[in-house]
């Protein structure tokens, strides 16, 4: 199949949510002879005429070797007669400045309307990213979420996904989250469901307050970490481990951490490394534990950080290097992390591995017991990571 591009389609609902937005392609595709046109006719009936399916192959074949001018004339001719796929690609082409070098939105938008009255099923969602994005048009979410509504009832998953994302977040209308989940059922199901509508509406199942349901959540989890949903996959390894609103099972939380840890998913490194440390369910391995913290570390996982410098601290599977230890506890602790903090003022009050400064130390303390975090900076960094058994997870 031939398509062009939808720029348009790029940055959508997803500013309100941590997913990739729902995308496509404008399809350039042919379509059966129509029967009984009118001689030197191109669309009649609703469906091509053997001349009208060369013209669409002529601006397919345009565009695919970058002559957009040419491939814009071609549609010209078939939209004029009605063809609603050709009206939609004029309204992609102008959408992004083909036709007279800058983007026409208020002719890209007539385009888009013509090729949704006349069936095409890819208008309505493009429509919906004008609106919402508001650029060359009005911004009008409720709008935006009005067209994609109406192409999801036509069982179109992209639209569901983002009309979902938006009631979900509120952003621009007000929260229905009633009607947000049941689109996100409809985006999640099916041979072309998307995954982060499904973890989203886990998520929601989770977060309901009292109309919570967690067997609903848990189902919908499993079904994006098949979809290899890193996040999942990790959420549902700490469910496992925790035995919380599931049965405790080692084995499979182990599993689930690994999967998301291949993909490089950092909150899985980091507690699957807090297992290999400690040999929770899995061998022992110290230094298998090092690799996985680094990993997460580079990622910018900063209780990876602390527990990186812990291990280099201590020398846990790796040399010992008490100074390179505390450069990790300090870069946790300049970016507000609690537990860095704690560390680094431990460090500073004993001048362990750093220069002794108790009055730093305090301050660092009490910032981190203000976050929570009960700081005992008067025990020796060494004592008390000795008395420190699997924390730092996430």
């Amino acid at each position: 199949m031939n398509t062009i591009s939808r720029r348009y389609a790029g940055a959508l609902t997803c500013l309100v949510l941590l997913y990739g937005c729902a995308t496509r392609e404008a399809g350039i595709t042919g379509a059966s002879g129509a029967s009984g046109a009118a001689p030197g006719s191109l669309y009649a009936n609703g469906k091509l005429t053997a001349m009208g399916e060369a013209r669409l192959a002529h601006a397919a074949k345009a565009y695919s070797e970058g002559n957009e001018a040419q491939a814009y004339a071609e549609f010209l001719v078939l939209a004029e007669q009605g063809h609603g796929e050709s009206q939609y690609n004029l309204g992609v082409m102008d959408g992004d400045g083909v036709a007279d070098g800058a983007p026409d939105i208020p002719k890209a938008i007539a385009w888009l309307q013509k090729a949704d009255g006349a069936g095409y099923p890819g208008a309505l969602f493009q429509l919906g990213v004008h609106y919402y994005k508001g650029v060359g048009v009005a911004r009008d979410v409720p709008k935006a979420v009005a067209y994609w509504r109406k192409c999801a009832a036509r069982g179109d998953n992209d639209c569901a996904f983002n009309a979902a994302a938006v009631l979900a977040a509120g952003k621009g209308m007000p929260v229905d989250r009633a009607s947000a989940m049941t689109l996100f059922a409809q985006a999640g199901r099916g041979p072309e469901a998307r995954v982060a509508a499904q973890s989203e509406l886990a998520r929601m199942y989770i977060a309901d307050g009292k109309h919570s349901d967690h067997v609903k959540a848990i189902e919908w989890f499993e079904a994006a970490a098949a979809n290899n949903d890193a996040q999942s996959q990790h959420q549902l390894a700490r469910f496992y481990i925790e035995g919380v609103i599931v049965k405790a099972d080692q084995r499979r939380a182990l599993s689930m951490y690994q999967r998301a840890a291949a993909q490089g998913y950092a909150p899985s490194l980091n507690n699957l490394a807090i297992l290999y440390r400690y040999g929770d369910g899995v061998a022992r391995d110290q230094a298998r534990a090092v690799k996985m913290f680094q990993q997460a570390h580079e990622a910018g996982m900063l209780e990876a950080t602390v527990n990186l410098g812990d291990v280099t601290f201590m020398g846990w599977g790796t040399r010992a290097d008490k100074t390179a230890g505390v450069r990790l506890y300090q870069i946790a602790a300049d970016t507000g992390h609690p537990a860095g903090r704690c560390r680094y003022a431990q460090a500073l009050r004993h001048g362990d591995g750093v220069a002794r400064n108790v009055a730093l130390a305090k301050r660092l303390k009490e910032a981190a017991g203000n976050a929570g975090y009960p700081c005992h900076s008067d025990e020796p960094l060494g004592k008390s990571l000795f008395n420190t058994r699997g924390k730092g997870r996430s």
